[in-house]
Formats: C-alpha cells, structure tokens, sequence
C-alpha cells in the first residue's frame, strides 16, 4: 500500500513475536495490540497516523465558544431579575415574619393596656378611698383636739384666770374683760382692769409679779384716766411660762 499508494519502497510487515502455533492464524495486528498491552504506560508511544486530527477542546471550538458566550448571556440576563426576585422574596418573608412578630406584640400591648386601665380605675378608686379616710381621720383628730381642749384646756384657762383674779378685792380694782390669746409657743392673757386709784393698779402688778414667779410674765404698758368716769384704765399682760 506504501508502495502503490504513496511509491515508498517498502517490505514486508513481518516481525517474529516469538509465538510458536502452526495450528492457529495470529495476525499481525493481534500480536502488536498484545505487544501494546504488555507495555507499562509511561512507556507507551502514542502516535496518530490519521490525516485527520483530534478535534480541538470544546472550550476552543468556535462553536464551544459560540455556546459559552450565549450561555454567559442568558446567565447575566436572567441573573438581574433573578436576583431581584430572590431579594424581593426574603422582603416578603422577612415582611410576614415582621408582621407576625407585629401582630404578637400588639397582642401584648392590648392586654397590658387593658391591665393598666384597670389598674388606674383601682388607683383612683383607693385614693378616693384614701381620701375619704384621711378625712374621717382629720375630722376624729380635731374632734379629740377639741375635747382635749375642752376638757384640759378650758378647765386650766378657768383655772388660771381663778388664780390671778382672787386678789383683785383686796386691792380694790376691778376685771372689766379677759382676752385670751395662743399660738404654737406663746400663750397669753389680757386683764383689763379698772381702778379709782392708778396706784392700785401697780401695786396688784407688783404682787402679781411677785407672788407667781416662774409662772406667769407680766407686763404693763400704760394706765389711762377717763375723766368722764373718773376712773383709771388699763391692760395687764399676762405670759404663761
């Protein structure tokens, strides 16, 4: 075939392969594909002799490229708007999931509002209560203030006023009213007293001063004359110590 085909001069494909079978017909190809097959493969030779090469890889092909670049295309095209409804999806689960967690939460908000209110209506209603109560408090404290008074007080005032007046005769001079006065530290008693003599004034004064010290603090401001009643006026006063 050599020689006719291509006009290389040419001999026989012989080789011996050392098989030694009169009875059976070894070709020569079975003997190479078996001489091929016992080769180790870092050893082998690979070689083509077709005129028709191996075509190139599919990412070198025209085609393959032609492929790939309509491939990327349709990616890129579609990843816009698949993206866009990958995002639009975890919007609306994460909006679900906001509405839910909403929805709870304004359960909760309802119900304590509702606590609440309930509370202020009992508030209002103790401190009306409370109210009322300090009241009545208020009322029985000046109720027993005033017994107190009554039944301490009074008796003391009587007492006292007993006290200072028992020696009005003996000076000749006369109570023509008593004035009463108290504060939270002072307690004190105007004598109006009238006289015919101003001397018997003081000297009453004097024995007050005299007798009660310790007691009471007394204090003369002035004695006046009436003409018209040819009588001596004036206002002893008297701090209980």
């Amino acid at each position: 075939m050599a020689e006719v085909e291509l006009h290389i001069k040419s001999n026989d494909f012989e080789f011996d392969y050392g098989f030694d079978n009169k009875e059976l017909f070894i070709d020569q190809l079975h003997a190479l594909m078996h001489i091929y097959t016992t080769i180790p493969e870092d050893e082998r030779y690979e070689s083509n002799f077709s005129v028709y090469h191996r075509p190139p890889k599919f990412t070198k092909r025209e085609s393959g490229k032609l492929i790939m670049l309509t491939a990327a295309s349709l990616a890129i095209a579609f990843a816009y708007p698949i993206t866009y409804w990958v995002f639009g999806y975890a919007q609306t689960l994460q909006i679900d999931l906001l509405k839910q967690e909403y929805n709870e939460q304004h359960a909760v908000k309802i119900t304590r509002e509702s606590i609440i209110k309930t509370k202020e209506a009992e508030k209002s209603k103790a401190l009306a209560i409370l109210k009322d109560e300090n009241q009545a408090y208020i009322d029985k404290k000046n109720t027993l203030i005033k017994i107190h008074d009554v039944k301490v007080n009074y008796p003391m005032k009587a007492k006292i006023i007993a006290k200072l007046t028992k020696d009005l005769n003996r000076f000749d001079v006369k109570l023509e009213k008593i004035i009463y006065n108290e504060d939270t530290e002072i307690k004190n008693f105007i004598l109006s007293l009238v006289s015919s003599n101003d001397k018997q004034i003081t000297q009453l004064v004097e024995y007050f001063t005299s007798t009660h010290t310790g007691e009471y603090m007394f204090s003369l401001e002035e004695i006046s004359y009436k003409e018209d009643e040819k009588k001596y006026f004036s206002e002893v006063k008297v701090k209980i110590l």
